[in-house]
């Protein structure tokens, strides 16, 4: 006769813990048994299956919270809020993990480094770098590692009777009591691989489906966070580009959004109409997303005229300010462009400015060298542009050349047939396309033999001297 007594049915820990689209429920976490839950389970079938429901639930919000933490700190790293072992440390923790190493690879060099770690030595960090990258047997299966968000065991790659036969098991692995192994593919550029190695001790059991569900989240945020990183570098890279651009020809750029906030302002502009005294905004971390717009503004002012010129209605297409540098008395003219900056928080795109300045009082100067090389001047003809764009006219310019007015209108025509112009603003608005801004002259070094006494062509009423002789 069957036995009237009831089995036991162990609860299916994979059913407890599907995630049907929710990020971080783990699967694969083991049920207590009946004297780890709850004495009720000695009770009724009824109060055994309401303490199980109350223990999945309980299970699955603490999972929740963790997984929550675990993505906060994966972008938080990649914006250097926290260190970048804290999402490793929190990835270990919910993975069971005694130790994680977060890499780069070079399939080509065949060389790594660890970047990140947690639990792991200084000098393990060391060793595989100089010589145990090249001998791991993981990464020597390298159609393995091709495509990102990949995770794999480590018995999956490599099993273990073949691991424990290698020099990278006897010498790196074992003394750090590591066997059971789970590697996540984050990021694959060519030959360079990012990675992340996770390990277990060697007592501990193998990775179940549940750590590999974390691991498959990790990896996601992960290669998530480079992505935005990556955009972030690049944005400020152009912004930075842009406005060295903007100041090699001495032209003053600024972007505001309406009303009058901000964005971004060059030096040149800085300098001209606020003083020099735009304080940048806080130093850019990789791993920031793009903030313009939307990014914080900058600690700087316009000046008033500007402000109300921007609150007009209509908006006019310049305006006149005058300039820090009250010894230049003619006022500046400001263009004021209207642009549309998109990504607004309310999903329309607020109306901003683009303002452009020059001072009357810039120097520019010709790149002779490129102009010679371009139209195939002489010296001496370069020389006459590089006058004509510092605004001196023939007569002017043949007395700062020392030449007769007469061989400078004869550089002149030469140059019109050489340029293929005809008229001098012509000419002008070709060679401003060479033109740059003036730079400072560097200071003459003094140089010293090893006597101690002065070599110098620039200070020749020093030569002889020593450095410590006065007078």
């Amino acid at each position: 006769m069957p036995s009237s007594k009831r089995s036991k049915r162990t609860p299916a820990t994979n059913d407890l813990f599907v995630r049907d689209g929710v990020l971080g429920i783990g699967a694969g976490i083991p049920v207590p048994t009946v004297a780890q839950r709850d004495p009720r389970w000695t009770a009724r079938e009824g109060h055994r299956r309401d303490a199980l429901t109350k223990w999945v639930r309980d299970v699955k919000g603490n999972l929740s919270t963790a997984n929550d933490e675990l993505v906060a700190a994966i972008y938080a790293a990649a914006a250097e809020s926290v260190p970048p072992s804290r999402p490793l440390e929190i990835l270990a923790e919910l993975t069971r993990s005694d130790k994680a190493f977060y890499a780069h690879y070079d399939f080509l060099q065949q060389q790594g480094a660890v970047l990140a770690s947690f639990n792991v030595e200084p000098h393990n960090i060391d060793s595989y770098r100089d010589i145990y990258a090249s001998q791991n047997p993981w990464l020597a299966r390298a159609s393995y590692f091709q495509a990102e968000g990949l995770v794999w065991r480590g018995s999956d790659i490599v099993d273990l009777p073949r691991l424990r036969e290698t020099e990278f098991y006897k010498l790196f692995l074992y003394g750090q009591v590591i066997e059971n192994t789970a590697h996540l593919v984050i990021r694959v550029r060519g030959a360079d691989l990012l990675h992340v190695m996770l390990t277990r001790r060697r007592d501990a059991e193998d990775y179940d489906e549940g750590a590999i569900e974390i691991c498959r989240l990790y990896a996601f945020h992960a290669r998530r966070a480079l992505e935005i990183s990556d955009t972030a570098v690049n944005w400020r890279f152009m912004e930075e580009g842009f406005s060295a651009a903007a100041d090699e020809v001495a032209t003053g750029v600024a972007l505001v959004q309406a009303p009058a906030t901000v964005l971004h302002m060059n030096r040149t502009f800085s300098a001209l109409l606020n003083g020099g005294s735009a304080s940048q905004p806080s130093p850019f971390k990789p791993g920031m997303p793009p903030r313009l717009p939307g990014r914080r503004p900058m600690q700087a002012r316009l000046p008033r005229p500007l402000i109300d010129a921007l609150a007009a209605r209509p908006v006019p297409t310049f305006c006149l300010v005058d300039p820090v540098d009250h010894e230049d008395e003619r006022p500046i003219p400001v263009l004021i462009r209207p642009v549309q900056l998109q990504g607004s928080a309310d999903g329309r795109a607020p109306n901003g400015f683009l303002l452009i300045c020059r001072s009357s009082k810039s120097e520019i100067e010709v790149d002779e060298g490129a102009l010679r090389t371009a139209y195939a001047l002489t010296a001496a003809e370069a020389r006459v542009c590089a006058a004509l764009v510092g605004g001196e006219n023939v007569h002017v310019l043949s007395e700062h050349l020392g030449i007769s007015p007469q061989t400078a209108r004869t550089h002149l025509k030469r140059i019109y047939d050489k340029t293929e112009t005809t008229r001098q603003p012509e000419l002008l608005r070709l060679l401003f396309a060479f033109s740059h801004r003036k730079l400072p002259k560097p200071a003459p070094t003094v140089l010293a033999d090893r006597s101690g006494l002065v070599k110098s062509a620039a200070f020749p009423w020093l030569s002889g001297k020593s450095l410590s002789q006065k007078g």
